[in-house]
């Protein structure tokens, strides 16, 4: 018996221990916009005209430094992915929609609770007529 409680709390520490290094993977590192290569920043700027950056972060991804930019032109969010050599390979758009969908996920579930119950409400009203 002794084994098995041995056996189940290695599998758990592993578990554990193998959540942390995937996330330790994730090479995603804030920096100052300040250390940002002026090619990545020119790139980030000319994707979105008249934009204001705010943060920075870098990272490797597929092999390669990528630089994330975020900003905000005409009261916009933005969102810009830069290789260290200044091509853009993503720019996305935040909008109200996006941050109530954010903030909606907890409703959506709320109102799935509440669908199900109408549903239930449903069979029972079948039932009876049955």
């Amino acid at each position: 018996m002794r084994s098995l409680y041995f056996v189940v709390g290695l599998v758990l520490i592993c578990s554990l221990g193998c959540a942390c290094l995937e996330s330790a993977c994730e090479d995603e590192k804030e920096i100052p916009l300040s250390e940002v290569p002026a090619a990545v920043v020119a790139a980030a700027e000319g994707a979105v005209e008249g934009i204001s950056l705010t943060e920075a972060d870098v990272e490797e991804e597929d092999g390669r430094t990528v630089y994330g930019l975020e900003g905000t032109a005409d009261g916009i969010e933005y969102s810009i992915e830069v290789t260290a050599d200044g091509k853009v390979l993503e720019v996305e758009k935040e909008t109200e929609d996006d941050e109530d969908d954010d903030e909606g996920e907890d409703d959506e579930d709320d109102d799935e609770g509440e669908d199900d119950e109408d549903d239930d409400e449903g069979e029972d009203d079948d039932d009876k007529d049955d």
